[in-house]
């Protein structure tokens, strides 16, 4: 479909002149910013959402064209916004990590034909959701497999009313099946002992059990589990995929409004727990160095978990 009413290299030049102004406005020094190429997409996800996608040849240009904290894509996209029907919303991506993530895409799919499991054409999975990222991934493992869902709802320590709610609405809005499962309660002695370590080890990876008898008497080959503490392995037969480890996917692609999907108990043991944050900074910096976190958004993640 055609949005603009003009060419390619009319647009790009319109967009230049725009960059150029917002950057002296907001006070920031005249840099030159190559955009190799750009389109326009509807969102997966949100069909009222019209993705414009900016490609740069660097990282430094994408930052200068992202500006700090994300200011002059802001204001880029307040210029542009009236000229489009639907919501606009807009994403800049460097050349280089997207060369990264096809590779890493390439890669993990020839892992997993190594080991048995060729997902095309696409096969049904079973997806456990629990937070923030497992909801907003579930777009991009749709385009690999079919998924089922199921959420563990050990109770409001672990999953919130308001957590188990939007997780539930989503899930319906997309028409996706899915189970909640309360196989347990966590006691206090639990949930103690969870936030004084990781939860994700103390509570999510000791609920593997569960969610293998599940796929097997629901007759699943396939599981994706984003917490899982290895990227992929064969257990009793079921393919047990970290889908978020295997397939790169951007953190600016991971966020449902208002961001109410953050685990309580992680965020407790962050607070409360040296070693636990160490862990989630180190883990957020390395995706700043990968690619898949912009610096700003990292910053933004990192405060949450020294708050």
């Amino acid at each position: 479909m055609q949005y603009i009413d003009k060419s390619n290299e009319e647009f790009l030049s319109e967009i230049y002149k725009i960059v150029g102004k917002i950057r002296l406005e907001i006070g920031l020094s005249e840099s030159e910013i190559t955009i190799s190429d750009f389109e326009f997409k509807i969102d997966a996800g949100n069909k009222n959402n019209l993705i414009l996608m900016f490609y740069t040849p660097t990282r430094t240009d994408k930052s200068l064209l992202i500006g700090p904290g994300g200011w002059v894509i802001g204001r880029l996209r307040e210029e542009l916004k009236n000229k489009f029907k639907e919501n606009l919303v807009i994403r800049v991506e460097s050349y280089i990590d997207r060369k990264k993530e096809l590779e890493t895409i390439e890669k993990s799919i020839s892992q997993l034909k190594t080991n048995g499991l060729d997902i095309s054409p696409k096969k049904d999975a079973l997806v456990i959701i629990q937070c923030e990222n497992d909801l907003s991934s579930i777009d991009f493992i749709k385009e690999y497999f079919n998924p089922f869902c199921i959420t563990f709802d050990l109770g409001t320590a672990m999953l919130p009313h308001k957590n188990r709610n939007r997780i539930e609405q989503v899930l319906k809005d997309k028409n996706i099946n899915y189970e909640i499962l309360s196989p347990y309660l966590l006691n206090n002695e639990q949930i103690v002992d969870s936030i004084s370590k990781n939860p994700c080890e103390t509570v999510c990876n000791n609920l593997i059990s569960e969610m293998l008898n599940y796929a097997k008497n629901k007759n699943f080959e396939i599981m994706v589990f984003n917490h899982f503490n290895k990227t992929y392995e064969l257990m009793n037969e079921i393919h047990m995929i970290n889908f978020l480890k295997m397939f790169p996917v951007k953190l600016n692609s991971l966020i449902h409004k208002g961001r109410s999907l953050d685990c309580p108990l992680f965020i407790q043991s962050c607070k409360r727990n040296k070693i636990t944050k160490t862990f989630k900074v180190k883990q957020i910096v390395s995706d700043v160095y990968s690619g898949l976190v912009e610096p700003t958004e990292g910053a933004e993640e990192i405060m949450k978990y020294l708050k």
